[in-house]
């Protein structure tokens, strides 16, 4: 398949100007920076989301990002995602616009995290939910997939694993474009009292080309 440089969206990782870091009530937060290096994520045991609203919604048809992790997370392949296990160096998330929006209940009692998710669907839209992309522990997991038991709003996919030196590719073609409000990077050691680092220097999202007819190809 090729790409056209106009269909190729950049996300910025050098620095932090259009990144929304949010927090987990309870949970304790990463140390996030930003840099010559691409972003770099220090995990203690903590979670935290980072989201980068899109200035106008996208159809997105892959995603290609580079990285590395130093250290791991304190689990095995069998287990992670598990319950007391559900932590991954890597989510990179696309935040898909739909048609569900939240009701009363959800605008008084959801999470913090979930009423932004919510919020970043362009006016009288809705969303779909997060579909993520992950890096796991072990090549042997790439092609697993599911429905996330905790959140009918967040689907995911292993799609790539670190080598011994802890480098990772993750190179995504979607079978249909996805049109997409927002990235959301999910990074997370607090389950497995995990510590690491991630750095991420390059993360690209493919766009769909439009035809005269406004729909995606």
């Amino acid at each position: 398949m090729r790409w056209s440089f106009a269909l190729l969206l950049v996300i910025p990782l050098t620095t932090g100007s259009g990144w929304e870091v949010l927090r987990y009530r309870g949970i304790a937060p990463h140390v996030i920076t930003f840099g010559a290096d691409g972003l770099r994520v220090e995990v203690n045991a903590s979670a935290a989301p980072l989201v980068y609203p899109l200035d106008s919604p996208q159809w997105v048809r892959g995603l290609h990002a580079e990285g590395r992790i130093a250290g791991a997370v304190r689990t095995d392949a069998q287990r992670q995602g598990q319950r007391g296990a559900d932590d991954y160096a890597l989510r990179v998330g696309l935040v898909e616009v739909g048609t569900r929006r939240p009701g009363w209940l959800e605008r008084k009692m959801a999470p913090a995290w979930v009423q932004r998710l919510f919020a970043l669907a362009p006016p009288h839209m809705g969303v779909a939910g997060i579909r993520f992309f992950n890096v796991a522990l072990s090549p042997s997991q790439v092609g697993q997939s599911r429905q996330h038991p905790a959140s009918a709003l967040i689907s995911e996919r292993v799609v790539a694993a670190p080598d011994a030196t802890g480098r990772f590719t993750v190179a995504v073609d979607l079978d249909a474009p996805i049109e997409t409000a927002a990235v959301w990077i999910s990074v997370d050691g607090d389950d497995t009292a995990s510590r690491f680092t991630l750095t991420l220097p390059r993360l690209e999202l493919r766009l769909a080309d439009r035809p005269t007819d406004g729909r995606p190809r």
